[in-house]
């Protein structure tokens, strides 16, 4: 019944997860649904502004257009000068003028163009490179990236020229204005007899009112541009609702075809591995051979290049060239990346093998403990059945630069197991309740825990008394008794030692008890006082050493041997 109720709490909570996911699902679907469907919500101001900019638009037209009639009939004219100029400087200078008038006739035209269509000729008229170098090669995989980000940032660039151009023709226009007054200021003093440097005069003021009238129109064109970029502009939501739009009904649903591209055939390919890994004979045959773990090796490597393969296949045949040569490029840096650590590839593809310095089902020392490697693979499992959730997972890159061994069946992997009482160098005594990778627990008498790190309790070299322990007291009886000290007194002490225990209910755990001489003081002859006993009365280790101590004193006691004490002799120097 526990177990069916334990099913039927997972089913549940499967469930759970199910419509949850479904839940996340459809939020998801329905937002995009929203952000394709819902009609741009500038569409009626910017009719009103294009309705109330019509009059200014005609206005700046008709401008451009008789700028560029009056340009082209100067052309005519320098060009009819030139034919009927007599020296060859004046040709020259006539060519020059002419080049620069063609150059702003076709500017004007330009503009009119793009002030009457309302795109940007600039990029209508680009001419592709035809001449290409080395470099170009490198260049066109990231061309795709650098255009998409010219057009995302074309309105800010296309402002800031449009300012560009502004101050530029305010400049000029207040250097024209100035050289006009300076000649205006200039003209009045002419005299009768300089008519021709005042005919000449006139002639620059009529050339240069020309520039200025030219500069003037010039400025309010740039100035009607940076107008209408100006109303054009939409808030923040609105711009960021525009590219969340575009970016998912073109690029957004590439990048996702190809993400679930590569996670389907990536995890396709990983479960036919796990199901070939289930019901594949020559891997169910125990120690995987060498020709298993090279096919092991080459099926991961085959399953990163697949799933690799066919994102970029659906960039390619969508026609993405801008997110292909992103992803050509991320995967051009990580090959360059991982040549970099070739070598350390080649030692963990070893490990993989089976063929480097740690190997399976050999015994190894990580992080101060012993383990046994249970498989190499891209994570290391490593196992030790002494501890609690024992099983530890690691990166392959973790086993190189270690040593394993052959280990034998009957060999300690934990110096204690959970239950066991043990005695650590610092005299913590105490029962062992918990021990993982990380610490160990002990409950002490009375209740009380101790926590230690494992390598801690390591450090501390554990004595387990949890199989038998032996109990040694030193016992000093007087001098007095030198005659029966090496044979009498041992056994009949060591017969009221276990007669004593026996009657204190410890018969069937005492496994032996005997009295030795120790050695000869300075003040009494010693005895060693030995006693062994199973690991059942581990946890009474102090009261046993009390108790076979109390049975001692009762043993002299009832014999009348003399216990000595200590002296302390004073001998005065002046008396000898």
């Amino acid at each position: 019944m526990l177990f069916l109720s334990e099913d039927r709490k997972s089913e549940t909570e499967r469930l759970k997860m199910k419509k949850t996911f479904l839940i996340l699902t459809g939020i998801i679907l329905i937002t995009m649904g929203f952000l394709l469907m819902n009609p741009a919500s500038g569409d009626a101001s910017s009719q009103n502004s294009a309705d109330t900019a019509d009059e200014s638009l005609i206005n700046t037209l008709n401008t451009l257009l008789q700028n560029s009639v009056e340009i082209s009939n100067q052309i005519e004219e320098k060009k009819h000068a030139r034919k009927i100029a007599f020296s060859e400087q004046e040709k020259a200078y006539l060519s020059s003028e002419i080049s620069q008038l063609s150059a702003k006739l076709e500017k004007l035209e330009t503009d009119f163009e793009s002030v009457a269509l309302g795109i940007d000729m600039n990029a209508f008229h680009a001419k592709p490179q035809k001449k290409f170098v080395w470099k170009d090669e490198v260049h066109k995989l990231i061309d795709p990236l650098i255009t998409t980000l010219k057009r995302i940032t074309a309105r800010p660039r296309q402002i800031e020229m449009l300012r560009n151009e502004i101050g530029r023709y305010e400049e000029q226009l207040e250097i024209a204005r100035a050289a006009l007054e300076n000649l205006a200021t200039l003209l009045p003093k002419m005299g009768s007899s300089e008519r021709r440097l005042e005919k000449r005069l006139l002639a620059v003021t009529d050339a240069w009112w020309e520039k200025e009238r030219q500069i003037s129109d010039q400025l309010a064109v740039s100035r009607f541009q940076l107008d209408e970029l100006s109303k054009e502009r939409q808030s923040i939501w609105e711009s960021s609702q525009n590219i969340i739009r575009s970016f998912f009904r073109s690029r957004g649903r590439n990048l996702i075809l190809s993400v679930l591209a590569f996670g389907l055939v990536f995890a396709g390919l990983r479960y036919s591995y796990r199901l070939l890994y289930k019901f594949s004979q020559i891997h169910k045959a125990g120690e995987r051979n060498i020709y298993v773990r090279v096919m092991d090796v080459l099926y991961h490597l085959l399953t990163i290049v697949g799933a690799a393969g066919a994102m970029l296949s659906v960039l390619y045949v969508s026609g993405d060239w801008m997110l292909l040569s992103c992803a050509i490029i991320f995967l051009l840096g990580m090959s360059w990346t991982a040549k970099e650590g070739l070598p350390l590839y080649w030692r963990q593809v070893q490990l993989m093998l089976n063929l480097g310095t740690v190997r399976e089902n050999e015994r190894i020392v990580y992080l101060g403990i012993p383990w046994k490697v249970a498989s190499l693979s891209f994570f290391t499992t490593l196992e030790n059945p002494a501890l609690t959730t024992g099983v530890f997972r690691v990166p392959l890159k973790e086993m190189i630069g270690l040593n394993s061994r052959p280990c034998k069946d009957n060999e300690p992997w934990f110096p204690s197991e959970r239950g066991d009482w043990v005695i650590l160098s610092d005299r913590t005594r105490g029962r062992v309740v918990s021990q993982t990778p990380e610490m160990v627990q002990l409950v002490l008498r009375g209740g009380s825990k101790k926590t230690y790190t494992t390598l801690d309790f390591l450090s501390l070299t554990p004595l387990n008394i949890s199989e038998s322990f032996r109990l040694k007291i030193i016992f000093g009886l007087a001098y007095d008794h030198q005659a029966i000290i090496t044979g009498k007194i041992p056994e009949k002490l060591g017969a009221a030692l276990r007669q004593g225990l026996r009657a204190a209910g410890y018969g069937k755990e005492l496994i032996q008890a005997k009295v030795e001489i120790e050695a000869a003081g300075a003040s009494s002859i010693d005895l060693a006082i030995i006693a062994d006993f199973s690991g059942e009365v581990a946890a009474l280790y102090n009261a046993l050493k009390r108790l076979i101590q109390k049975l001692t004193i009762e043993a002299c006691t009832q014999n009348k041997w003399e216990i000595p004490f200590a002296q302390l002799v004073i001998r005065n120097a002046d008396s000898e």
